[in-house]
């Protein structure tokens, strides 16, 4: 019997070392914490310009925030959906999870910032 599992074991395909398997999942998982820097980035541009917006409007600048307000989501949903792909393999499986759990993170915590701030802006310009 172990003659045979030997045997068998001589005859099997030599397996590629680990770190060589899937360069592609462990870049996925890198692109997906520089995909969560640049949302934080435009989170961060975004909320100025909203409070910008909250206290001295200008003409024509709601539609420059609400664009910016956009990309900043959408660069935040996409650092997430990078990082649950990269987190499918083992060879971006950290990377992929903290950046998905980070941008998830910062994307809550921008749309309850974004909230309050539109919230407070309705509250201001409410009739007494």
């Amino acid at each position: 019997m172990l003659e045979e599992l030997l045997a068998e074991a001589d005859q099997r395909a030599p397996r590629t070392p680990r770190a060589v398997r899937d360069r592609r999942a462990a870049r996925l998982g890198a692109m997906s914490l520089w995909l969560m820097l640049g949302a934080l980035v435009l989170q961060g541009i975004s909320l100025v310009q909203q409070l910008s917006y909250l206290f001295a409007p200008r003409p024509g600048e709601l539609p420059v925030l609400v664009v910016v307000l956009v990309l900043a989501v959408a660069a935040g949903l996409g650092a997430v959906v990078v990082g649950c792909l990269a987190a499918r393999s083992a060879d971006g499986r950290r990377t992929g999870v903290f950046g998905a759990a980070l941008a998830l993170g910062f994307l809550v915590l921008f749309g309850a910032a974004s909230w309050f701030g539109w919230g407070f802006l309705g509250a201001l310009s409410a009739p007494i």
